[in-house]
């Protein structure tokens, strides 16, 4: 895969995805505070298995929110094209999409509630909370909702407020508020958290209505965009439903096959793990709508260049958060349960499933916004068919380790299939050697760690891990990184 040309003419599409993202990323930082948060104080008051249950209601409300992604990525691709009226149609229908989710989602629950108690680790006392789990999916929803239409018009930090903030933020206060009051059932929990996200989306459509000209409009007009909006989102869902196979599913084998220790360790782990993203989640939240103009104004070879500058920022970046959190993985568990410190193997797994992702950029996204959404949900059956009977035969025989294993297979089975998709129809490609470079001197850097650990303790341990870290800096600046790329940072630092 030959690099593409990196003039100066294009360097101010990566400095604006880099100055634009710093919101994301800041965003995304905020979520792990408050999610790592809710995880603390449910382990350190009610226990290492009150958290597995509370996780199997977390993880059920992130995998409804991926129901509707493809709605959503129908926003991004048909949004920044069309008038204002023809928007105020699209979010009229967008929403009814998102409803019809939700009843969908919620009546499959409340129907099946005693089969889903009676499949995963949840227990008979647990049935009011699964059933105002299910009623209560419904906000989470309509904030996915207002944030992909903040999204698509390039409301960034609106966007990510509303997308990483709200509902961690609705889990921490329903959490605390309700640990405050001396509850301590899973339905109690529930109730705070739901009572707290319905606030919080009467917040986000009023951000929506009052810094945009966008409001609900007559479902009746703009035909023609609207069936293109529908046909687009019925590719991506079907993308997106798929794809909860290999990076969601996973969950639900946890519910099926782990303990609730041990399904608290794992759901922990990739709360953590996925700190290693930081950098690519802020790219990715800007970088849809900007690769989607790009694309039809026919400039792929910037949207080349600027794919693989993104990568390697983002690379770069992640790579001293997956140093510490691999090297000091047992410590970090252990800050919230002493049972969880025995799954320290599994967090370094879920670890380099991260790293690996952030080094293939954000592929998935480039596939559905470069017009290949029929291409993608082709290379998803084959992925969903590989993905789900490895995570299922790994976590019955090997246990948490194995869904570990199988996590970290099934996302390097993703990204490398749609990787080859997206380069031979479009010839689009992250990779250069200073990637490369970055990933190998993580290697020496993790040994010395953990050869040194053992030895001399953690005072000497963390002295050590600042003079790595101080030469990994001065290796970025002035071989890891190409002059555009160290422009970009010096935008942002500015």
């Amino acid at each position: 895969m030959t690099a593409a040309p990196e003039g100066e003419t294009d360097d101010g599409l990566l400095a604006e995805v880099v100055q634009k993202s710093s919101v994301g990323i800041a965003a995304f930082i905020l979520e792990r505070v408050l999610l790592t948060g809710v995880a603390y104080v449910v382990t350190t008051i009610l226990g290492a298995a009150a958290y597995g249950f509370l996780s199997v209601l977390v993880r059920g409300e992130t995998i409804s929110r991926n129901l509707v992604a493809g709605l959503g990525d129908g926003y991004t691709r048909t949004v920044p094209g069309v008038s204002a009226s023809a928007r105020r149609t699209l979010l009229s229908v967008g929403t009814v999409g998102f409803v019809a989710v939700w009843a969908v989602v919620a009546g499959l629950v409340v129907a099946f509630r005693g089969d889903i108690i009676a499949a995963t680790l949840l227990e008979p006392r647990h049935e009011r909370g699964l059933v105002l789990f299910a009623l209560g999916l419904l906000p989470f929803l309509l904030l996915r909702n207002f944030r992909d239409m903040l999204r698509a018009l390039r409301r960034i930090k609106l966007a990510m407020l509303v997308s990483r903030i709200f509902a961690p933020l609705a889990l921490l206060v329903g959490v605390v508020a309700v640990v405050a009051a001396g509850g301590r059932s899973l339905f109690s929990l529930w109730v705070g958290v739901v009572g707290v996200v319905l606030v919080l989306t009467v917040v986000g459509a009023l951000l929506l209505f009052s810094s945009t000209a966008v409001q609900f409009g007559s479902v009746r007009t703009h035909r023609q965009v609207v069936r293109d909006f529908l046909r687009y989102s019925a590719d991506t869902t079907g993308v997106a439903t798929l794809e909860l196979v290999q990076r969601r599913a996973v969950f639900v084998v946890m519910a099926l096959y782990l303990s609730p220790v041990a399904a608290g360790a794992f759901s922990l782990s990739v709360v953590v793990a996925l700190v290693v993203r930081w950098p690519l989640s802020g790219v990715n939240g800007i970088l849809p709508p900007i690769a989607a103009t790009l694309y039809q104004e026919g400039r792929t070879q910037t949207l080349q260049q600027l794919y693989r500058q993104t990568s390697r920022l983002a690379t770069v970046a992640a790579t001293p958060a997956f140093v510490l959190g691999y090297a000091y993985a047992p410590d970090l568990l252990a800050v919230f349960n002493d049972a969880y410190a025995r799954q320290a193997t599994v967090l370094r797994v879920v670890l380099i499933a991260q790293y690996a992702a952030t080094v293939f950029g954000s592929v998935g996204l480039l596939l559905l916004m470069t017009d290949n959404e029929r291409a993608s949900l082709l290379t998803q059956v084959l992925n969903a068919s590989v993905a789900l009977p490895l995570m299922v035969l790994l976590t019955a025989r090997f246990g948490p380790l194995g869904l570990g294993v199988a996590y970290l297979l099934s996302l390097l089975v993703n990204n490398t299939t749609e990787l080859l998709v997206l380069y031979f129809r479009d010839g689009l490609a992250p990779f250069s050697r200073e990637q490369g470079y970055t990933v190998l001197s993580a290697l020496p850097a993790i040994y010395a760690l953990l050869s040194v650990r053992p030895v001399a303790g953690a005072p000497v341990s963390l002295a050590l891990a600042v003079l790595v870290f101080a030469v990994y800096a001065w290796l970025g600046r002035e071989f890891l990184l190409r002059s555009a790329d160290r422009a970009a940072v010096r935008a942002l630092v500015s």
